[in-house]
């Protein structure tokens, strides 16, 4: 099935000539690397040119040396100075590749015969000088160098797809390239990319291209292709230029006509810029995944370039064999897995999923199974029931034997930087397991096992430095001091290109971990001293957990000063008692931190504790909603009842609390204030409902009295069912309420009770039930009733409501129908 004309195989055959061959390829493509493969096994090339940045050279000698191991990719990176008041730009790339990249083909038949091979495009920084403006300055997501979007946006292209029956790009290349691959000769294969890549092309205009940059990349292919052709000796080998097929097309006429100029472009915008090999994995490399150059399932890809290695003089029918058992195995990985998940699958089922897959390609004119047709088969036979239910756990299996995780491996002497092989020295030290990018889950226990400390810090330490591999689900978190009551650190982590990639860019600031992550915790330490981050008591005690949580224990004392001074500088109560309560877990958290030789930390607490409440005796209102203020008095609480907080002068806490209580203008300060006198035994019941009655007899706003509610109920929640008064107030007061007065103040009412558990609001249910004779309030709820049926009766009744008054009967309507009134 060819969609080749008479043109096309006449440009397929002005792409092979006698002084240069220029290669279409999709990359990563097996078809378009056996090919390659085959055409060198016969061929001595003059030169090998490849497409990619010229600046990737120097890595030539690691990409195709005998211990490097695929997948591997070269991470780029551009920094772009700032113009005016513009940001400045930042810009990051991967060039990955894999054993059936035809690119490394080339570049490894190079090498293995002594022949001259070099990247010919721009490098990565000019590239990104060249592409259309619009973006918004810092890109933090990682490109691709190889980008295929043309051939996906393509109508042609589609609309072959479904000519065919295939149901996408991806499919349309796997039935057109992939499967029939073997059988064609050079001519055929290169005619036929040809008018694929044409069909792609001849709906982008020249704007288009020149906007994207593509225009600009190829004057530049061609310019170091007529250099390779200037340099080729007579009875030399043609010239060999590996190119991505929607460049090939176009070449000819580039170089036919002279083509357009080199690009001259001022590298003098560029501030920063490196280039370094690192591990790529297979996940990476499926298009599935996000990788818009990728082929689906490069496991499945990558078993069908070895055996197809050993097949490079064998026809049709031998490749039809290899492709037809490279689908048995994977089917029998697929029910390995799904028998190891407790799934068993009968031999019968495994039987007919490789005889459906048979077929499957017979009925779509391949002479082999390709994924889909693996895919559709386990889908046929592997899943009993709905495929989006039932089959989600066998799916995402086949998915996963398709896609694979391995990762590859960089050779002794490439230029990696110290700090990626410290860490991964320090990684398998700790037993992390970053051979593959599989995700993974660990339990540190921080109080009884030093080496998960270690653990610990490196993830820690990592995330400081803004490299992707760890993330903590649960656990202590001694920073932010949440989850304090957890003895354990539960860890998900995967290694991935992205943890080297910003292993790469982090090593501005250390050749190993720790002394990376100790410059980039002194930077951050020093924009907090100047102002550039928010100084305040609080961010600093911050600081100093999170340097402990670091192992920064050198870092400490400087800490500590920068903390007296901020604490004492600070005006802020809720500030201050933040730090206070901070430093106070800090005390309590020191065996798991290692932090006990911080002799300064009971005077900086003390310090912290005193200033809190000198801040706090000159308040006489609440900024905001006035709780924050409240976690403050809470957290000052909480410091006075710890371990940390027994050498504290608790009466100076109370004082303040009863100043609080008596004379503060925030109804929701005093409320507060009663709960924290009341919960610790200093406000007795008979006061406290004395304060009540004050504040919810209707002698203040309702607004006011339930926010004095609100805020008692923020720290004595107990008092809504152990105070009869508080209930019984409450209700008077709600019986009183006009309809407007009532909605005003029903927000207020929610957040009063809106952190109690459901326990607790059984028993304040229990609690009103009982003050009308009930035993419960009944159905709270009605899903017999639409919303629309609610307010067409709230509509009824208030319309009878106002009938009644005006006959003069409203008070019989106030003192029952208003009560009885509702769905």
């Amino acid at each position: 099935m060819r969609p080749c004309s008479d043109e096309m195989r006449e440009l397929g055959a002005r792409l092979i000539g006698p002084e240069l061959v220029l290669f279409p390829v999709r990359h990563h493509s097996p078809a378009c690397a056996w090919q390659l493969r085959r055409w060198l096994a016969g061929t001595r090339p003059a030169a090998v040119l490849v497409e990619g940045p010229r600046s990737f050279d120097r890595l030539i000698p690691m990409l195709v040396h005998g211990e490097a191991r695929m997948p591997l990719a070269v991470y780029t990176y551009a920094v772009f100075r700032s113009r005016g008041e513009e940001p400045v730009r930042r810009r990051a790339a991967y060039y990955p590749f894999c054993d059936h990249s035809p690119e490394l083909v080339a570049l490894r038949s190079a090498h293995e015969m002594g022949i001259p091979s070099n990247f010919i495009d721009l490098d990565h920084a000019e590239q990104c000088m060249v592409e259309a403006e619009g973006d918004d300055g810092y890109d933090d997501a990682a490109q691709s160098l190889l980008d295929e979007g043309h051939f996906r946006r393509s109508r042609y292209l589609g609309a072959l797809a479904s000519r065919l029956g295939c149901r996408d790009h991806e499919e349309l290349w796997e039935h057109l390239f992939e499967a029939p691959a073997s059988a064609r000769t050079l001519l055929e294969h290169v005619s036929d990319m040809a008018a694929y890549c044409h069909l792609a092309r001849v709906e982008c205009s020249d704007d288009e291209l020149r906007a994207d940059g593509t225009l600009a990349r190829e004057a530049e292919m061609a310019w170091h292709i007529r250099q390779a052709l200037d340099r080729r000796k007579p009875g030399d080998g043609p010239v060999l230029a590996v190119v991505g097929g929607f460049h090939a097309v176009a070449l000819p006429g580039l170089l036919q006509g002279g083509g357009s100029a080199r690009p001259s472009l001022s590298r003098s915008v560029v501030s920063d810029e490196a280039a370094a090999l690192i591990r790529y994995s297979q996940d990476r490399l499926d298009r599935l995944n996000g990788y818009s150059a990728g082929m689906t399932s490069p496991a499945w890809q990558q078993q069908l370039w070895e055996r197809l290695l050993h097949h490079d003089k064998v026809g049709q029918a031998a490749a039809a064999r290899v492709r037809q058992e490279l689908a048995l195995t994977v089917l029998f990985d697929i029910a390995g897995e799904l028998r190891a998940r407790g799934l068993p699958l009968p031999m019968p089922a495994l039987s007919a999923a490789f005889q459906q897959a048979l077929h499957l390609a017979a009925l779509r004119g391949r002479p082999a199974p390709v994924r889909d047709d693996v895919l559709d088969a386990v889908t046929s036979c592997f899943i009993k029931g709905d495929a989006d239910a039932d089959g989600a756990l066998v799916l995402a299996v086949a998915r996963r034997t398709l896609c694979g995780y391995a990762m590859g491996k960089v050779p002794p002497g490439a230029s990696t930087p110290p700090l990626v092989r410290d860490f991964e020295y320090r990684a398998r030290r700790q037993r992390l397991k970053i051979d593959d990018s599989s995700p993974r889950r660990i339990v540190l226990d921080l109080y009884r096992r030093p080496e998960h400390r270690v653990t610990s810090r490196l993830f820690h330490g990592l995330g400081l430095l803004g490299v992707p591999l760890a993330q903590r689900s649960a656990g202590p978190d001694f920073v932010n001091g949440h989850g304090l009551d957890r003895l354990q650190e539960h860890w998900n982590y995967s290694h991935s290109a992205a943890t080297e990639a910003a292993l790469v860019e982090a090593s501005i600031y250390g050749n190993t971990v720790p002394l990376a992550v100790s410059a980039r915790f002194g930077e951050r330490l020093d924009r907090f001293e100047s102002g550039a981050e928010p100084r305040d008591a609080r961010a600093a005690a911050a600081l100093l957990a999170q340097a402990c949580v670091l192992g920064l224990h050198d870092h400490v004392p400087k800490v500590c000063g920068v903390l007296a001074a901020v604490t004492g500088a600070d005006a802020l109560f809720e500030s201050v008692a933040g730090a206070a309560g901070a430093l106070g877990l800090l005390w309590e958290s020191r065996e798991p931190l290692e932090a006990r030789a911080i002799a300064q930390l009971p005077a900086l607490l003390n310090a912290a504790y005193e200033r809190a409440i000198y801040l706090g005796r000159g308040l006489r209102g609440a900024s905001g909603d006035g709780l924050e203020l409240v976690a403050g008095l809470s957290r000052l609480r909480e410091l006075l009842v710890s371990e940390a907080g027994a050498r504290l002068d608790a009466s100076l806490y109370w004082a303040l609390i009863a100043e609080l209580q008596a004379g503060n203008e925030s109804a929701l300060v005093r409320g507060a204030a009663a709960g924290l006198a009341y919960s610790a035994g200093h406000l007795s019941e008979v006061a406290l409902g004395t304060a009540l009655e004050g504040h919810l007899d209707g002698s203040i706003a309702p607004r006011e009295a339930v926010s004095f509610l609100r805020g008692l109920l923020q720290t004595a929640r107990e008092a809504a069912w152990q105070q009869p008064a508080l209930l019984t107030v409450l209700d008077r007061l709600l019986k009183d309420w006009g309809e407007e007065t009532f909605v005003a103040c029903l927000p207020e009412l929610r957040l009063a009770f809106a952190e109690m558990t459901p326990k607790e609001t059984d028993r304040i249910a229990q609690a009103v039930a009982a003050l009308h004779g009930e035993v419960d309030l009944g159905r709270l709820v009605r899903h017999d009733v639409s919303a629309e049926q609610v307010q067409a009766n709230l509509d009824a009744s208030r319309q009878l409501i106002e009938v009644m008054a005006a006959d003069g009967l409203g008070a019989w309507v106030g003192a029952g129908v208003s009560n009885e009134a509702g769905p």
